[in-house]
């Protein structure tokens, strides 16, 4: 059996080459963030393709813990079988997450998922917080804390922003509103429904409770979560632990799957910037030196 011994020059050199993949995979990233933020389509290319399949940003926030994963389900997600994001976009101004949240991950729109990469599923879409929590259907239809049931907003004859809001007017509560249902099997119209959800944000965001708003995606098999097409792990500028968490994201996720994620730095809008700025910071990665940069998105 033959060594083969490389010079100090060489792996000096190795570790470079290493580094700035590293950072080549973060500044595209952040770029490409930005790009599809600031992308404002009513759909996508496509039959029936909702605009977040190539525009906008598929947010999750979590708390880090050594207990478990951050990509992992909680029990309610579980339960109900759909997780909670919320949807970024340059045309629909949040200026903050809920919960006061600080960090978590993002996907990659279905249209720029990297390969070898699972497909996920937007099952619906809340103009404001959903209070999913208590809601059948996968968080999407009846909540059990109110009364009447609520349906889909298309089974109520619900079709556009307007509409809507008409509707949330008369009890504006945000616990007995309709979900606009974006699931595969509603084609022709999940696509439009997506768009309508947008509208009726960006119409009337100043009379909705919450600044943020809310879509479901079908809860993932665990057991194939190196395949989720995360994006980056971010952090919110100037809220405190942010960083630290989105770091111990990435090293968690280096460690169990061996593949190097972005932290993101995200700034939210403000009085003095009205729209998001997405930027990625060499030293605020926890990961090095990963062992696989990854291959770079493909819109």
């Amino acid at each position: 059996m033959f060594k083969t011994l490389f010079p100090a020059t060489a792996i000096a050199g190795l570790m470079i080459i290493s580094s700035n993949a590293h950072a080549y995979v973060g500044v595209r990233t952040a770029q490409q963030m930005q790009m599809n933020y600031n992308a404002t389509p009513d759909h996508c290319q496509g039959n029936a393709v909702p605009a977040h399949a190539c525009s906008g940003i598929l947010i999750r926030a979590t708390t880090y813990s050594p207990h478990y994963h951050a990509w992992h389900h909680s029990q309610n997600s579980k339960a109900k079988g759909g997780v909670s994001f919320s949807y970024l976009r340059a045309d629909i101004p949040t200026t903050r997450l809920a919960a006061d949240a600080r960090s978590g991950f993002t996907l990659h729109p279905q249209y720029q998922r990297p390969h070898n990469t699972r497909h996920y599923e937007v099952l619906c879409a809340w103009p404001t917080d959903g209070d999913t929590w208590t809601r059948d259907h996968n968080g999407c239809g009846d909540n059990s804390q109110t009364y009447p049931v609520e349906q889909a907003c298309h089974q109520q004859g619900v079709m556009t922003a307007e509409h809507w809001m008409t509707q949330f007017r008369r009890t504006r509560d945000y616990k007995r509103q309709c979900a606009f249902d974006t699931r595969y099997n509603n084609i022709p119209g999940r696509a439009e429904n997506f768009h309508q959800s947008l509208r009726a944000k960006r119409l009337y965001g100043n009379e909705l409770p919450f600044t943020w708003n809310e879509v479901i995606v079908r809860a993932w098999d665990e057991s194939t979560s190196d395949r989720l097409p995360i994006q980056s792990f971010f952090h919110i500028d100037g809220m405190q632990g942010a960083l630290e968490q989105a770091r111990a994201n990435q090293r968690d996720w280096h460690g169990t799957n061996g593949t190097f994620i972005p932290v993101i730095r995200i700034r939210l809008p403000d009085a003095r910037n009205p729209k998001a700025q997405f930027s990625y910071h060499e030293d605020e990665q926890a990961v090095a030196t990963p062992r696989s940069a990854g291959t770079p998105a493909t819109p």
